[in-house]
């Protein structure tokens, strides 16, 4: 379903592994972020039952900021939801 973090006057919120926010720039930080932390090797594997709630627990500590709620969803669809977010991207250069 998702989580909603506090961020000072600000809420955002995570669902289907991406951030909404009223406050655009805060949005763009946070999918940065996560991607970023996704990538590292640093995050959870995909084994772990709440992803969206490891990635509000680790953005919650970069920003200063708290969880305020948690939907829970299913474990198999964020596994599918994140799975793309941890794949490099490789530039292949043109067979031509």
């Amino acid at each position: 379903m998702g989580v909603i973090l506090s961020l000072g006057k600000h809420k955002a919120v995570l669902r289907r592994g991406e951030w909404r926010c009223a406050d655009l720039g805060w949005e763009r930080c946070l999918n940065r972020w996560t991607e970023e932390w996704l990538k590292s090797g640093d995050a959870p594997g995909l084994e772990e039952t709440d992803q969206e709630m490891a990635v509000a627990r680790e953005m919650a500590n970069r920003a200063g900021g708290r969880v305020l709620y948690v939907a829970r969803s299913s474990p198999a669809r964020t596994a599918r939801d994140f799975f793309p977010k941890r794949q490099y991207r490789l530039a292949f250069p043109d067979a031509e």
